[in-house]
């Protein structure tokens, strides 16, 4: 059995490595894989252009962490809500 959970341990560290773990106000995480980073990006810089797309999970859990380099960074969906989307002068 010792080296069941030897190799079980390996195998977790090696996937924490490509996750990405976003602390919450209740003392959990939440964990993502390293591609939810550039969905999140994207999803965010599709709203300031004003298109209706839901925000990213990963988006949600930035904003609500107590940790401000989560929260205030451009993955968090909460600062796409506070700035208006620029309004379209091509016409």
């Amino acid at each position: 059995m010792g080296g069941f959970r030897g190799r079980l341990g390996r195998l977790e560290r090696e996937a924490e490595k490509e996750t990405v773990f976003v602390p919450q106000k209740d003392g959990t995480g939440k964990r993502f894989p390293q591609s939810a980073l550039q969905e999140s990006f994207m999803a965010n810089m599709k709203r300031l252009r004003g298109e209706d797309v839901p925000h990213h999970p990963l988006g949600v859990a930035a904003a609500e962490s107590p940790d401000p380099e989560w929260s205030r960074c451009l993955y968090s969906a909460a600062w796409t809500d506070i700035i208006a989307p620029v309004e379209d002068l091509s016409e």
